[in-house]
């Protein structure tokens, strides 16, 4: 019997950080690629497929996905990448897609709350294992609390959003999303914006080894689309385009989209290079999580990244110098 030719397709994960039923990889890079389909022309001249798959469970979801070997290539929060392959997910780093995300508590209507002492007692969901649960105990921490010091909760975003605004919970921490209840009596009192490191999300594409070594090349020109969207996203031009890109597609409200890049320079947000900032804000994340108890085991951080597909990509798109690759202070040191 002749033995059947391996499926052509790819199979992408993401958390789902649509809303109004719109699937959608939220404001990265990778938006840019998924809402313009990018990855679909590149691949489809060669009869290849690309199945995206959108979590509502969002990391832990994907990560038990990945162990079912039901998806090649992931987006994912810091945290949520970082639990996976502490427990022995077999992934690498290919390229940042976002870097220095903020988060948000949003509180029930008629709920005062304006500082982070005052969580103490009150009900608050977080999506654990996501790369929200990190900030969040970082800032609890800045108040001498724990999570033993709220009543946490355990809620995917969709369900957290319905019980804030109905006052099931006292509040809800998570992305510039929660902007969208503001209309509901909902308040955002608090943020993690100007915090610094500790406090901010970096998100990425990784991909299974097994594809890596299968298939390099479906690894080097899905980067380079990725990388394609990083450029375009990154342009000062391009600015207000992106934000209502990320409207339309994602369902996000343009109010929380604004108030999430006011201030930043996108470039810096999209920088897709693999430098010593990113792996020590990674680095970092493993550091919090061990602390925390949110990661067991540690692993060897600096080995994860895979930076020869991104090198490839920005030599192929002509952009050595386009972006300045950060020393492990956010420094940079010169153009890539």
């Amino acid at each position: 019997m002749r033995a059947q030719a391996p499926a052509k397709v790819i199979r992408i994960g993401s958390p789902d950080l649509g809303t109004a039923g719109k699937p959608s990889p939220g404001s990265s890079a990778l938006a840019v690629a998924h809402a313009n389909r990018w990855l679909e022309e590149e691949f489809a001249k060669d009869g290849i497929t690309v199945d995206w798959k959108f979590f509502r469970g969002a990391g832990p979801a994907v990560a038990e996905a990945l162990a079912a070997k039901q998806l090649d290539v992931v987006f994912l929060g810091d945290l949520a990448s970082a639990i996976g392959r502490s427990r022995g997910l077999p992934t690498r780093y290919l390229l940042p897609t976002g870097r220095g995300s903020n988060s948000y508590l949003a509180t029930a209507p008629g709920v005062k709350i304006t500082s982070v002492a005052e969580l103490k007692g009150r009900k608050v969901s977080v999506l654990k294992g996501t790369a929200y649960q990190r900030p969040f105990d970082n800032l609890l921490a800045t108040a001498g609390l724990t999570e033993k010091d709220v009543k946490l909760i355990n809620l995917d975003w969709p369900s957290s959003k319905a019980a804030v605004v109905a006052g099931e919970i006292d509040a809800t921490f998570g992305g510039s999303d929660l902007f969208l209840l503001r209309d509901k009596g909902v308040t955002i009192p608090i943020s993690t914006k100007g915090r610094g490191p500790d406090f901010t999300i970096n998100a990425g594409v990784l991909a299974t080894q097994d594809f890596i070594t299968t298939q390099p090349q479906w690894a080097q020109r899905l980067v380079n689309q990725v990388v394609r969207g990083a450029h375009w996203a990154s342009q000062k031009a391009h600015r207000e385009a992106y934000i209502k890109l990320v409207v339309e597609h994602s369902g996000a409200p343009e109010t929380g989209v604004r108030a999430e890049f006011e201030g930043e320079t996108l470039a810096s947000r999209f920088s897709p290079l693999i430098d010593e900032a990113l792996v020590a804000g990674y680095q970092g994340v493993v550091n919090d999580g061990l602390k925390l108890g949110i990661l067991r085991q540690g692993f060897d951080v600096n080995a994860w990244f895979e930076p020869r597909f991104v090198q490839q990509a920005v030599r192929d798109l002509k952009l050595e110098r386009f972006w300045s690759p950060l020393d492990a202070q956010g420094k940079a040191k010169g153009a890539a």
